[in-house]
């Protein structure tokens, strides 16, 4: 799944420069070799010999909406897990919920894995070894531990609320809770933010030019868990009390989001272009920065001043430009990056860092 640097094909390779033949040092013509071959393919912008630099990506929609859910589910494991370590009686009894929410936001992500690696029946082959330092060996492995738990531990407070009878329930309550907690919340933050890591891994100008996008997905991953979370919070009656808590971690993870991905930009230089001013600029500004980032702070903000019946309407929509505002970010990067490609001085700029 990574993008490679293109070398031509054995048996094809470029004809030499004039004065470049044997006995000649490349040198001899008064430029180098690599600087002559570029400037004679279009200064840099053609790729060399009109052979593009890097490889289109080929992934198709299922990445970034297992970039999406993956995130969403982790960042609701984490909020859930905090209201039980730290919040009131009615936090944990109305957050303990964000458990059912992370479990059904994994359970499509492995067949949306699965899917895309194109022969589904080797998927397993991915799990046959352990790498930690491999962003997708990591994150399978990650997803692969993660799932289980997050339907252990709704499972658990099902028991609790008296959704589950007989033996299922007598099993449920045999879960170690704060073990499970402890556990999940660590491989959350690693699916949360490993996702932004495998991009970076690849050649991809848009992906790669900045260490942040690791950052960048972890801090919108717990925006949009602690937003779905708030969501079901509001749907449910909860106390204002605890939706105004709900909405503080909320707003702290926007900030954080919106403060990374400054970051990330300014660091990727021209390299953003095709997110900032491409085609995928309306989805990115409009969509992840503003409905996403901007536009929920400053409904929290209202909200704080507001009536019980006007805090749950904006705690509602304040959580939807979030949650929508999340899939918009990863889309609109995921996108762009492909065009990102294409851009063959952006590449050469790249190899150059």
């Amino acid at each position: 799944m990574t993008g490679g640097n293109f070398s031509p094909p054995r048996g094809n390779s470029p004809p030499p420069l004039a004065g470049e033949g044997p006995g000649l040092p490349a040198h001899a013509s008064g430029a180098s070799a690599p600087s002559e071959r570029l400037r004679r393919s279009g200064g840099g912008t053609q790729g060399y010999y009109d052979y593009p630099v890097v490889r289109r990506p080929v992934w198709t929609w299922e990445v970034p909406a297992y970039f999406w859910l993956g995130g969403l589910g982790a960042g609701a494991f984490v909020t859930a897990s905090l209201a039980q370590t730290f919040g009131s009686a009615d936090d944990r009894r109305i957050a303990a919920d964000g458990f059912y929410v992370a479990a059904a936001a994994l359970l499509p992500c492995a067949p949306l894995l699965i899917g895309d690696l194109g022969r589904p029946d080797r998927f397993h082959h991915m799990l046959r070894i352990f790498k930690p330092l491999s962003p997708m060996n990591l994150g399978a492995w990650t997803l692969t531990g993660l799932t289980p738990l997050a339907f252990a531990r709704g499972a658990s407070h099902a028991a609790d609320t008296g959704l589950l009878h007989g033996p299922l329930r007598a099993i449920a309550q045999l879960v170690p809770r704060r073990l499970t907690e402890v556990l999940g919340s660590f491989l959350s933050l690693t699916l949360a933010g490993y996702s932004g890591v495998l991009l970076g891994a690849t050649n991809v100008p848009l992906w790669a030019k900045s260490k942040l996008l690791g950052g960048v997905f972890m801090a919108s991953a717990l925006s949009s868990g602690s937003a779905a979370v708030s969501l079901q919070a509001a749907r449910r009656g909860a106390p204002e009390a605890t939706l105004h808590r709900l909405a503080t971690l909320e707003s702290a993870a926007s900030l954080g989001e919106m403060a990374i991905l400054t970051g990330y930009l300014v660091q990727s230089g021209k390299a953003a272009r095709p997110l900032t001013t491409g085609r995928f600029a309306p989805a990115f500004w409009l969509g992840a920065v503003f409905a996403g980032g901007l536009l929920p702070l400053l409904l929290h903000g209202v909200a704080r001043r507001g009536h019980s019946r006007t805090v749950r309407s904006l705690s509602t929509a304040a959580a939807m430009c979030s949650m929508i505002g999340s899939l918009a970010l990863r889309w609109s990067i995921f996108e762009a990056g492909k065009d990102s490609s294409e851009d063959q001085s952006a590449s050469f700029d790249l190899s150059k860092a």
